[in-house]
């Protein structure tokens, strides 16, 4: 589905730390990890700070337009920090969805654990293929994130609708006109 998507920064963290780890003498890695540092470490503070409200990091999309001029346009060399640069430009949207909508984490802890079972069912059965798990982890993942958000998970499908806070909108948009309505034939 072209839903918006979280790509998850705790995995992306290990990664770096662990390329961090394997050259150690790679001082163009050290800047581009030191680069990353300086770019999330305020937005983390903020999410343990304020909650996952987008009120409160919208103005951080300042700082990661900055960031991106920073790795876009330096002529980097080293093998590590080029491999890096293609991921961040390629998941541009996708590391910062988080930013943008409220209730979104920037980790996908709660999806990890939401298809453990699967993974396990996927472990023991050799009938379990990529091609129709990939369906079926889409809509786990859809459903998750409406759980988590206290909207109905069928409701959002039959809209039509491919944004949560679109559909959230038009569900109070909705509600709103038939309010007076209701109050009307309460007052009788």
């Amino acid at each position: 589905m072209p839903c918006s998507q979280q790509k998850c920064w705790a995995h992306l963290i290990r990664d770096l730390n662990t390329d961090l780890w394997s050259v150690p003498f790679d001082t163009e890695f050290e800047t581009f990890v030191a680069e990353v540092r300086n770019l999330i470490f305020p937005i983390m503070q903020a999410v343990q700070t304020y909650g996952l409200k987008k009120r409160y990091h919208q103005h951080f999309r300042k700082s990661v337009d900055h960031f991106y001029e920073v790795i876009v346009d330096r002529p980097w060399t080293s093998e590590c920090v080029l491999t890096y640069q293609k991921r961040f430009i390629r998941y541009r949207e996708s590391l910062f969805t988080f930013l943008d909508h409220d209730g979104i984490p920037w980790h996908n802890n709660t999806a990890e654990n939401a298809i453990r079972h699967l993974a396990i069912q996927r472990d023991m059965s050799p009938s379990l293929y990529e091609s129709v798990t990939r369906h079926y982890l889409v809509l786990l993942g859809i459903r998750q994130t409406c759980r988590s958000q206290g909207k109905s998970f069928f409701k959002f499908l039959f809209s039509g609708e491919t944004d949560l806070e679109k559909f959230e909108a038009h569900k109070r948009k909705r509600s709103q006109v038939r309010t007076p309505q209701s109050s009307l034939s309460a007052a009788r």
